[in-house]
């Protein structure tokens, strides 16, 4: 597999992913502002803080209001962390690798890039959830047609070293806006929408009935080994699929086994982990070093690739 292909399928899973993130981060955002009408600015300000850059915003002169951040984080292409700059991205690293891909996986990565080009910021505001509900159906149609129709091998490896990644990277800049605004006192309606933000407010009931405190949504989102959208199961799956891409070439090479060193002790630290710990150290201080680490991990995987797109890569 040479690297400009490799390259496509690490970004489709991680602009795939980055685009559920969003959705479900804005929905639930967004309908949190009922509860907090004496903060005039809030959630505006957050999600900008989260999904977007807050310097250009503010280069702009735009207002923390609700159509101008929807506008910026959705539909803005010269915000390339917007959701449609994310899809449109998508789609052209699929188109990419089209013979690479099922034709269904395409097929429905097509039809969410033709459907979001016709929406309007209009229409969002009359039917905000719906809106919102159709992209999260989108996305998870991609991710079951990939699961579904994908061989394993190199393809599939690579597309979820992506959305592995990034699933990790995400649920950490959540959590580092939200306790960085709070602190450990976090007030329970904003602990619930952090834990509807991840869509684990019922796998949190199930796995810790107790009282949501602090130290127990700390120890569930970014320690538990069987939630999918904790830091420490997306590491651990990450590595995995590293490893498999590995086999793909009979040994491990020098790069993918520093790659994978990296992932291993980020993942070995949170296995052995206590969420009191995370307390005493600091939480925004703690968060802060887990995600420059992350994006050091994702700049490793970079390297992977060739420059130029036809070296093959060093696994």
């Amino acid at each position: 597999m040479i690297g400009r292909i490799a390259e496509s399928l690490y970004w489709l899973g991680r602009y795939l992913e980055r685009i559920e993130n969003h959705a479900r981060l804005i929905d639930v955002d967004y309908h949190r502002q009922s509860t907090h009408t004496e903060r005039e600015q809030y959630p505006w300000k957050e999600l900008i803080e989260t999904l977007a850059d807050v310097h250009a915003f503010q280069e702009q002169n735009l207002a923390y209001n609700e159509s101008s951040v929807l506008n910026t984080i959705i539909f803005d292409q010269a915000n390339t962390n917007s959701i449609r700059s994310c899809v449109t991205s998508a789609r052209g690293n699929a188109q990419a690798i089209r013979e690479r891909l099922p034709s269904e996986l395409w097929d429905a990565i097509n039809s969410f890039h033709l459907w979001l080009n016709e929406q309007k910021l209009e229409n969002l505001l009359i039917y905000p959830h719906t809106f919102f509900e159709q992209i999260k159906n989108q996305t998870a149609l991609f991710q079951g047609i990939a699961g579904s129709t994908m061989l394993r091998g190199q393809e599939w490896q690579m597309l979820q070293v992506g959305k592995y990644l990034e699933r990790a990277e995400n649920t950490l800049r959540i959590l580092r806006v939200v306790y960085c605004q709070n602190g450990m006192e976090l007030p329970y309606g904003d602990a619930l929408a952090l834990l509807k933000s991840v869509s684990g407010y019922e796998a949190f009931r199930k796995c810790l009935s107790n009282k949501i405190s602090t130290n127990s949504i700390l120890e569930f989102l970014m320690l538990s080994p069987v939630f999918p959208r904790s830091t420490r199961f997306s590491l651990y799956h990450l590595n995995e699929h590293l490893a498999k891409l590995s086999e793909f070439r009979g040994g491990i090479s020098p790069t993918i086994q520093n790659v994978r060193k990296s992932i291993g002790k980020m993942h070995a630290q949170l296995d052995y982990m206590d969420p009191s710990e995370i307390a005493r150290t600091g939480v925004a201080d703690f968060l802060d070093l887990e995600v420059r680490r992350c994006n050091m991990i994702g700049a490793a995987i970079g390297q992977m690739f060739s420059a130029k797109g036809v070296s093959v890569l060093s696994f």
